[in-house]
């Protein structure tokens, strides 16, 4: 999909706009660092392609309208294995893996669990698919493994329904939407998602619950309740769960990150959400109460995580630009 700029804002490809000759590589190039190449057997002016895609924090919402293609994955050129949920609302589509009997038919109406860490061809015609993708580092924390599945329907899970429901009323109504209700639904459709994906790695026994993984647990507990503290650290948690430092560090490991950075991930969460909440409170102030004490880099940090300033933030949410 075409990578948007800004967090919660619709960004749309749409090849009516790109001249003919244009459109295979611009398409191609939005969709390579996916690890996905779209082959060139269509001729420029036979190809429709509409990619809307709005970014959160937790990943992205995309939804992609196109005529007959063929792409492939090849899991070489991809940063990372790609896991994601996927409701085809018109159209054909058949993935084919590397082994003759990995192929799939996905029928209308069907979500699906995707996993992308071998070969696969994605066959489709005129299709109209939304995906939610969430970042990598969230996956890490509810799934961890190799599925022998590529595709994987949910159709059953409890949370299909409203999970279908939210990406389809996202899908219709994005531009009539403003930032903060596009992020409140932009952000439970991943929760949903994980929760989902976490049910998939229980039912298929890819769930870590050894010591490191309680370990983690906790050490997530005791941060959420308490990154308002400015002392709190890695050793502190340590000497507060009673393991050693070492143990913290390669819990998180495990899990494909580290005590400071969901630390500051956690912070920055909270300080977000007294910016879009509470108007009273001065921005020093918020970052003082979410754990800051240097409030210069709270705002380099906001910036790099949501791409605009606090103060931007907190005006955009409040129709206020």
């Amino acid at each position: 999909m075409s990578r948007p700029s800004a967090l919660y804002v619709p960004h749309i490809l749409n090849a009516k706009e790109i001249e003919p000759e244009e459109r295979i590589d611009q398409i191609a190039a939005n969709l390579s660092c996916y690890g996905i190449e779209v082959a060139d057997n269509r001729r420029p002016e036979d190809i429709i392609a509409v990619h809307k895609t709005i970014s959160g924090v937790m990943g992205h919402y995309c939804s992609a309208l196109g005529s007959k293609n063929d792409i492939i994955f090849d899991p070489h050129k991809a940063k990372e294995p790609m896991i994601y949920i996927s409701l085809i609302m018109q159209g054909d589509q058949i993935i084919n893996g590397r082994k003759n009997n990995n192929n799939t038919q996905v029928d209308q109406g069907k979500l699906i669990l995707h996993l992308r860490d071998d070969y696969c061809q994605y066959q489709s015609t005129d299709v109209k698919e939304l995906y939610v993708i969430p970042h990598a580092d969230q996956v890490k924390t509810v799934l961890t493994g190799k599925l022998n599945q590529h595709a994987i329907s949910l159709d059953n899970h409890y949370l299909a329904a409203f999970l279908k429901s939210h990406m389809l009323h996202l899908d219709q109504q994005s531009a009539s939407l403003n930032t903060k209700e596009t992020a409140l639904i932009v952000d439970s459709l991943h929760h949903m998602a994980l929760l989902m994906m976490s049910d998939v790695a229980k039912e298929k026994g890819m769930t870590s619950e050894d010591k490191q993984k309680h370990i983690f647990n906790a050490a997530k507990s005791y941060i959420k309740q308490n990154f308002s503290q400015h002392e709190i650290s890695p050793d502190s948690i340590s000497k507060v769960l009673r393991c050693s430092r070492a143990s913290l560090d390669r819990a998180f490991n495990e899990q494909g990150t580290s005590v400071m950075l969901v630390i500051k991930g956690t912070r920055l969460d909270a300080a977000r959400g007294l910016l879009e909440n509470n108007r009273t409170l001065r921005i020093e102030q918020i970052s003082w109460l979410c754990g800051f004490v240097n409030h210069s880099l709270f705002s380099k940090l906001f910036k790099e995580k949501y791409k605009v300033s606090p103060k931007s933030w907190r005006d955009n949410f409040n129709g206020c630009l």
